[in-house]
């Protein structure tokens, strides 16, 4: 796909890019697509997919409201999404990505660096450790997690990082209304509101995606988040 026919597919989903955003978020698929054969960083390379379920996916994610110069951080980013797409796309934010696999942040980070991004930083670890620490507890105007983990348990591993009034986005699929009502009880013990749910098809298909946006309204006790395996075993 071209640069042209890339930014006019885009604006079918209401995603205004420039040429040079388009020409950055291209390289960046056929950076990922390349290394991919040295470490696995998606299932999804075929170009059209990719696109969509990658790169689009990542860039409906709004983040117009937020100052210049504040921090966004990307929890279990994986392959770098959807972290390195919206850096590209708001370069005057500043973007953390987290995972616990190093091998795949030191890929991405390879990418980056040959992409010229330099809004991009990276931390390799676990979430529910970064959220005990006073210079990543409640430091980010936003985090973003695509993780395919339950609402209630990705709730308690991302809300600690969150200035008050910052916003959590979370990527989730048919099942969202089931997963909200799952969260009351985290929703309440962790000072979150549901402020926005943005639905859109991936493929242009029945394939129906959203994007929780959960606004923190207040302080976390400091117990949470707990232990991953104990988050796991019993969420709240």
């Amino acid at each position: 796909m071209s640069v042209e026919e890339f930014i006019n597919y885009c604006k079918e989903y209401g995603i205004v890019l420039d040429s040079n955003q388009a020409d950055q978020l291209l390289g960046f698929m056929d950076e990922v697509r390349l290394m991919n054969d040295q470490i696995n960083l998606t299932a999804i390379t075929e170009e059209i997919p990719f696109i969509d379920k990658h790169l689009v996916d990542s860039l409906l994610c709004d983040l117009d409201s937020l100052p210049a110069g504040a921090q966004i951080l990307d929890i279990g980013t994986g392959g770098g999404f959807p972290g390195v797409p919206l850096a590209i796309k708001y370069p005057e934010l500043e973007f953390f990505l987290l995972d616990s696999t190093a091998k795949k942040l030191k890929a991405v980070e390879e990418i980056t660096t040959h992409l010229g991004l330099t809004n991009v930083h990276f931390l390799a670890g676990r979430a529910e450790e970064y959220a005990q620490e006073s210079v990543h507890r409640e430091k980010y105007q936003g985090v973003t997690s695509r993780g395919v983990a339950g609402y209630p348990l990705l709730l308690e591993l991302c809300m600690p990082f969150l200035k008050n009034g910052g916003c959590f986005y979370s990527w989730k699929g048919k099942k969202y209304k089931e997963e909200i009502k799952e969260s009351q009880n985290a929703l309440k013990i962790l000072n979150g509101e549901i402020s926005d749910i943005k639905k859109h098809l991936l493929l242009k298909s029945d394939e129906v995606h959203v994007i929780i946006q959960c606004r923190k309204s207040g302080t976390i006790p400091e117990k949470y988040p707990r232990n991953y395996g104990t988050i796991k075993k019993r969420p709240l």
